[in-house]
């Protein structure tokens, strides 16, 4: 390792074999190119304003879960003084597991927080700041696919999973981030606080970061998997999975079910955390979103077939629901012109 300067910003990205290696990576060199990259491309004198270290248990090479070899800077014991904490996403789905296989590192999370560090996390590395107790009674986010998991072992925590970037307080020093490339959005936020807006710009421009301004609705799965605690209502979903743009499917699925509406709706919401209406609304809806990626269909077409006559209702709906317009969001999830020409098979 380099010498620190004493006007550099340490950042320790904390790692363990559940570490997702990209994102860790990523985060390192993001750090190391601000007062470097640009500098050195404009021809200027470099002057690095973050110190990035990876930060592990041990300095032995760590084997990832996705096959690549980490080979940590620093161990917690000898990371005796750090400004940021950056906890990278954790291919896990259990904070308390993690914990129970992890104890040093939670206990050095907290110790650094405690002596005045920042600590961050990116997409499913809330986990381990929830662990930690960093965000009891407090606002977070994580990536979308996670937000079921981390409610149900985390309910004190108030998650807000349509956001990109969460502050837990006001002296925003525990902030936590969505999805997986929501880690930039973090660096660039960081970057801005630590060493200024000009600094983050230069980042941005450089690496060609961009920020989530949208928040996570355009890109999450709006619908969750089959569930199997209430067979009854596993049949409706089965049946309505064929059947989403029927008129008025919530009455068929009553009638199918022999239940009254009331009971019908209690069991529905009770096995699927959604009630009936806003269930049928956020299938069609997701249908609808896969017909805008994958074909050229006029956004009236795409109403109807997934059972909405009214185009501007149709539009009102999934504008709430996607946080985009229909044709904004064809815009940023289709493959662009020049690749789709050059024959890609997706």
């Amino acid at each position: 390792m380099n010498q620190i300067s004493r006007n550099q910003i340490k950042v320790s990205i904390v790692v363990a074999p559940d570490a997702e290696p990209w994102v860790a990576v990523g985060i390192h060199d993001a750090f190391w190119a601000v007062g470097t990259l640009w500098n050195r491309v404009m021809g200027e004198t470099e002057a690095p304003r973050f110190c990035p270290e990876i930060v592990a248990a041990t300095r032995a090479p760590l084997m990832t879960g996705t096959g690549v070899r980490l080979e940590p800077h620093r161990t917690f014991s000898e990371a005796t003084h750090t400004d940021i904490v950056f906890v990278p996403s954790l291919l896990i789905a259990s904070g308390a597991q993690f914990g129970r296989e992890n104890p040093e590192l939670i206990d050095w999370v907290c110790r650094a927080h405690a002596e005045g560090a920042h600590v961050v996390s990116a997409c499913s590395g809330a986990y381990l700041l929830a662990e930690a107790g960093l965000l009891d009674n407090k606002d977070a986010t994580t990536h979308w696919a996670f937000a079921a998991a981390m409610k149900a072992e985390y309910p004190n925590v108030r998650w807000q999973t349509d956001r990109i970037l969460v502050s837990a307080a006001e002296d925003n020093r525990v902030v936590t981030a969505g999805g997986a490339t929501s880690w930039m959005d973090l660096v660039l936020y960081l970057v801005g606080a630590f060493a200024g807006p000009e600094e983050a710009r230069r980042l941005a421009k450089m690496s060609l970061f961009d920020w989530h301004h949208d928040g996570q609705n355009p890109y999450s799965r709006l619908t969750t998997k089959m569930q199997g605690k209430d067979k009854l209502i596993q049949e409706c979903q089965t049946w309505l999975a064929e059947n989403y743009a029927a008129g008025d499917p919530v009455a068929s699925m009553i009638r199918r079910s022999g239940l009254s509406r009331r009971t019908f709706n209690r069991r529905f919401k009770n096995a699927t955390g959604t009630a009936p209406l806003d269930y049928v609304q956020r299938l069609r809806i997701e249908e609808a979103k896969q017909m805008l990626e994958t074909t050229d269909d006029p956004v009236e077409t795409v109403a109807c077939e997934v059972g909405y006559g009214d185009t501007v209702s149709f539009r009102r709906l999934f504008k709430r629901l996607v946080a985009d317009t229909p044709a904004v969001y064809r815009r940023r999830k289709r493959l662009p012109d020049a690749v789709r020409e050059m024959g890609v098979m997706v």
